[in-house]
């Protein structure tokens, strides 16, 4: 039997991984190394990211 300070270590690292894998379903990259540096990017890019993002929203 898992103590009250064990289950609720649990329920967040299960809640950390559960948003983790949601935001990889959605296209999202979640290792900071693989992060997209948007001040590289052109105005045109970020507009089509936005674009691509609100797409798979409405869908």
């Amino acid at each position: 039997m898992l103590t009250k300070e064990q289950k609720i270590i649990y329920f967040h690292a299960t809640r950390n991984r559960n948003y983790q894998a949601s935001l990889r379903l959605e296209g999202f990259t979640t290792a900071p190394e693989k992060e997209v540096d948007l001040d590289a990017l052109t105005r045109q890019q970020i507009l089509q990211r936005i674009q691509q993002i609100k797409l798979r929203y409405a869908g």
